[in-house]
């Protein structure tokens, strides 16, 4: 685990700005991460910038230490620590953290993102970002490069990026999927909070589709976070069929709700996301004999509308897996 640096760089570094707020909010979500929030908290607490941060908090109801620990660093610096405290966990109720919590208690310009099991490795990941969006006012929101760590080694990404800035819009958008929490930083202005609360499928691409609207995105080709991998991960240990279909629910309701994400781009990510999750559903058909009913629903619908390319794919599957029961 890095080290925190000292008390007195920390409170020297920060310093208040115009109108006694902070520039940038930190937002962090955490659920029984007492193995890891510790780190996460480091990496905030490290950030080297010429403006002042809080780092905001909030814990769904946790039953392990992450509490304890959250506590015991904000009892020495509670001008940047902001705790968000729940009795009973709301992610399981489908209420959304973002709009009902975090972003509402945000006085920040800007917003960045990270999860409580996820860190931080540039001690100027904030500097940068805030610096290019501050000197770039086209753009609304950036991501960066980071690392994949599945607790015993760390992989690179393979995004194909020659470039040291990426601009993403609707019509680059998910190609490829770059664009993850751990990174985000945003300016909190661009974002439309009534139309976001509205989405009943709401996650990290209905904010970034929003801000896009508002203006364009950027990744900026560089490291400065870990992505972690591991059994406690709310999305990453996640079957396939469940990421696609609900990233295809997810990018319908974002397409139905915004004009502007009426690109080839997006339709193509949508075609994508579908045929692949019918592909999914049908291995769980044939191969455990367990599939849902949403999953029966999405093969009756799916398929006999599909292309005869895909159709063709489709017996191909079902022979194959057929033949697999008998060995």
């Amino acid at each position: 685990m890095m080290n925190l640096r000292s008390e007195n760089d920390i409170i020297k570094n920060w310093t208040i700005t115009e109108n006694n707020l902070p520039f940038v909010s930190i937002v962090c979500h955490t659920f029984n991460q007492e193995k890891f929030i510790e780190q996460a908290i480091i990496s905030f607490l490290n950030q080297k910038t010429t403006f002042s941060f809080e780092v905001i908090i909030h814990d769904d109801a946790s039953t392990d230490q992450t509490v304890s620990i959250i506590k015991s660093y904000q009892q020495k610096y509670p001008s940047i620590i902001k705790l968000i405290l729940q009795d009973e966990n709301k992610y399981s109720k489908r209420i959304s953290i973002w709009t009902n919590f975090t972003f509402p208690a945000c006085k920040g310009k800007y917003i960045a993102l990270c999860e409580g099991d996820d860190y931080w490795t540039d001690v100027e990941k904030l500097q940068k970002q805030v610096d290019f969006l501050e000197s770039n006012q086209k753009y609304v929101i950036c991501w960066t490069d980071y690392l994949n760590f599945n607790g015993s080694t760390f992989q690179k990404n393979e995004f194909g990026f020659n470039e040291d800035v990426v601009t993403i819009d609707f019509n680059t958008i998910f190609n490829p999927y770059c664009t993850y929490s751990l990174t985000t930083v945003f300016l909190k202005s661009a974002l439309d909070l009534p139309l976001l609360s509205s989405l009943k499928r709401m996650k990290d691409n209905s904010l970034y589709c929003l801000l896009l609207k508002e203006g364009l995105g950027a990744f900026l080709n560089y490291k400065t976070a870990v992505y972690r991998i591991h059994e406690g991960g709310v999305y990453s240990l996640k079957s396939l069929y469940f990421q696609r279909y609900s990233s295809y629910l997810n990018l319908k309701e974002i397409y139905d709700v915004l004009p502007e994400s009426h690109t080839k781009n997006i339709e193509k990510t949508l075609q994508t996301l579908l045929r692949n999750a019918a592909f999914e559903a049908l291995k769980i058909k044939y191969t455990s004999n367990e599939a849902t009913e949403e999953q029966e629903g999405l093969l009756t619908s799916y398929f006999p509308k599909a292309t005869f390319s895909v159709k063709l794919k489709y017996y191909k599957r079902i022979l194959q897996y057929r033949f697999l029961k008998k060995k």
